[in-house]
């Protein structure tokens, strides 16, 4: 996306002034017509890169909240499976102390 926003900023700027270069104009209104064009990209780049901050910043909110989830939910999982060994444990300790109970 940078690369296709970087194109057709340069393609802009190129165009412009090749259009301006070929028309019949004096030198300074040739250079403020320039200047002019070279303002409008720049404003129009400055713009784009705004835009691409703005999203930039959201979407590693978004992950950065998801990668969150997730290690919650991988706590809570490791504490569960942790707890499910315990009780079998404690459960197998009994059952092989009864089992050497004499009858």
């Amino acid at each position: 996306m940078a690369g296709m926003v970087k194109g057709a900023v340069i393609g802009g700027v190129v165009g412009a002034a090749a259009a301006l270069l070929l028309a019949p104009k004096p030198g300074r209104e040739m250079r403020q017509d320039l200047m002019a064009a070279y303002n409008k990209s720049m404003d129009k780049s400055k713009e784009w890169a705004s835009t691409a901050g703005t999203k930039t910043q959201e979407l590693a909110s978004k992950v950065g909240q998801q990668a969150s989830d997730i290690i919650s939910q991988t706590k809570s999982a490791m504490t569960n499976a942790k707890d499910g060994i315990n009780a079998a444990k404690d459960d197998i300790s009994a059952s092989l102390q009864e089992s050497h109970k004499p009858n």
